[in-house]
């Protein structure tokens, strides 16, 4: 039984632990590294609504642009020139302008205005008359002057669309494209 007394007191002597201070400073790190990484995560946290709102006013603005040069390139005449507002008549997928879908397109007139840091569209009969619901397509621009025309207003051959969209503290976000109008006049008797 010696031995085993023995042997015993040579493992407890060889089992080496954690003094108390160095269990205090190695808590007090792991504290901080947790600490650290909590408000990080805080951070994207409080973060997200303002980068989603921005995420969707620039996603808003991107599908309009895409819309605003289609129905352009389908246009046969622009009513209305100003930096401010765009009235074409153009082939409009509707049962009857400023209807329901459909699956056959007809000429009627789309007209675009933006007024502050919104634009909106309604569609209407090609002569204005008749217009429908007025539905607004972006918001958050840092100006209402979004389009330009070449080589003037009173007879473009080519339009310019730029959104330029705020985004919080950073730089605001600019879209733009521009279309010839290939089928102007078409419309015309």
């Amino acid at each position: 039984m010696d031995g085993a007394r023995k042997a015993a007191a040579a493992l407890r002597r060889d089992e080496s632990g954690l003094t108390l201070v160095e269990l205090l400073i190695a808590s007090t790190l792991g504290l901080v590294v947790v600490g650290a990484a909590l408000a990080m995560f805080l951070g994207g946290v409080r973060s997200e609504p303002r980068t989603a709102t921005k995420v969707a006013a620039i996603q808003d603005a991107r599908v309009t642009l895409d819309r605003v040069t289609r129905e352009l390139r389908q246009g046969l005449e622009v009513e209305v020139a100003s930096p401010s507002q765009l009235a074409i008549v153009t082939y409009v997928k509707a049962a009857s302008c400023g209807g329901a879908a459909a699956s056959t397109s007809i000429p009627c007139r789309v007209t675009y205005s933006c007024v502050d840091d919104t634009c909106s569209r309604f569609v209407a009969q090609p002569d204005g008359s008749a217009p429908g619901p007025t539905t607004q397509v972006v918001s958050g621009l840092t100006t209402p002057s979004v389009f330009t025309y070449l080589p003037d207003a009173t007879d473009p051959t080519y339009v310019g669309v730029d959104f330029v969209v705020a985004s919080g503290e950073d730089d605001p976000v600019s879209l733009g494209d521009g279309v010839a109008l290939r089928n102007f006049g078409e419309g015309e008797a």
